[in-house]
């Protein structure tokens, strides 16, 4: 299954266990951080809470794909109307490998929402259980081989696979947190008071609960208002703001800024 997401243009693959991720930090925590929609996303076709994280009995597995988004190929990343070019890179990735693996392998495969409160799941610590890397000190997935810069696709498997992680990488222990100084907006700049009140022992999302996404998402709102400056009579791209990414240094080639 790794293998054929691989060969359909994934940069990373692995499986989660089922069972692991629906205790994992964010699907804990996430029903006491209140109102969770940011940018872009239409809270009339969110689930009812009752209803959240009711996946099918039947799913015992996750398989996840990642396709990197490197600082060279900013366009991947660009909002044009109809997503992101790497998004739709990554949806026929898991298209093709989902009819592959009921065609050749017999397994039931589950396509799922990319956002969470439409049925979907917290792809960053599915990534994580995979085997993908950690949850870095800038609240996103941090990978050997990319850093921050790559975005995730998730599907469902009706087979209980072997999970190929967590692994042991923690590229931020003794780093600067360079990420934290490069927000224009200050989003890593304290603790957020939601976490101050979660009894949780595992890692809370920025590690420490250093994380505002009102914050962010004010970025992202300056971003469209931007974008929509420089509109000639056709849809603008959307170039959201990726400074927490470009600076950290996990992952950076040689030779990179």
């Amino acid at each position: 299954m790794i293998e054929t997401a691989l060969e359909n243009g994934a940069t990373l693959a692995g499986i989660a266990s089922m069972e692991a991720l629906k205790i994992s930090a964010s699907h804990t925590i996430y029903t006491k951080m209140g109102d969770y929609a940011g940018v872009g996303t239409v809270k009339e076709d969110a689930l009812p809470d009752n209803q959240l994280f009711t996946w099918p009995d039947s799913v015992k597995s996750v398989l996840v794909v990642g396709l990197s988004h490197p600082e060279d190929k900013p366009e991947l990343d660009w909002w044009d109307g109809r997503g992101t070019p790497g998004n739709r890179m990554l949806i026929d990735i898991i298209q093709r490998t989902s009819q592959q693996i009921e065609n050749r392998l017999k397994v039931k495969t589950r396509k799922l929402h990319y956002y969470v409160e439409k049925g979907g799941i917290f792809l960053k610590d599915a990534a994580v259980l995979a085997g993908f890397g950690c949850i870095g000190k800038n609240n996103m997935l941090i990978t050997p081989s990319d850093g921050p810069r790559i975005r995730l696709r998730a599907l469902f498997l009706d087979a209980e696979i072997h999970p190929t992680g967590p692994i042991a990488f923690d590229p931020c222990a003794g780093c600067k947190v360079y990420c934290r100084s490069v927000c224009p907006e200050n989003a890593m700049g304290e603790k957020a008071a939601v976490f101050e009140s979660l009894e949780f022992s595992d890692p809370l999302p920025g590690r420490d609960g250093t994380y505002n996404r009102d914050l962010c998402n004010v970025r992202m709102e300056k971003d469209v208002a931007e974008s929509a400056e420089n509109d000639y009579g056709k849809q603008p791209a959307i170039k959201y703001c990726r400074k927490c990414e470009f600076v950290c240094p996990a992952g950076k080639k040689p030779g990179s800024q």
